[in-house]
């Protein structure tokens, strides 16, 4: 019954300035993940707080799916997304931007680190 009224009182400029914040770090995330190979974002998000990416799991060695990539990146990294299959969406992973985006840039550096690291090395002869 209160939150009528809240948004009521509550100044526009608030909503403004949550939009605009919600908007850069939407699009710092889609663009750092250009980076990261085994992992596409197909839609940019429009209107949300987190965005689905798509792992390509033929790049990585050693994670077998959403959820192992999930744990592993938590346990080797501290960083924690939730796998695409808690979403009906296997292979995918949910990344949350709505967070201060020094803070989303250090953990996107750290997901990038983990995804290096488990790249598969194929040897050219």
């Amino acid at each position: 019954a209160a939150v009528p009224h809240i948004i009521q009182q509550t100044d526009e400029v608030f909503f403004k300035k949550t939009i605009n914040i919600l908007k850069q770090t939407s699009d710092a995330c889609v663009e750092r993940i250009k980076d990261i190979p085994c992992i596409s974002c197909p839609h940019k998000p429009q209107g949300s707080m987190a965005v689905m990416m798509k792992l390509n799991l033929s790049l990585l060695d050693d994670v077998s799916d959403d959820i192992d990539f999930c744990f592993k990146l938590a346990r080797e990294e501290s960083v924690i997304i939730l796998p695409g299959t808690a979403v009906g969406l296997r292979n995918w992973i949910r990344i949350t931007f709505a967070v201060d985006q020094v803070a989303l840039e250090e953990a996107l550096d750290r997901v990038k680190a983990f995804c290096q690291r488990h790249t598969k090395h194929v040897l050219v002869i």
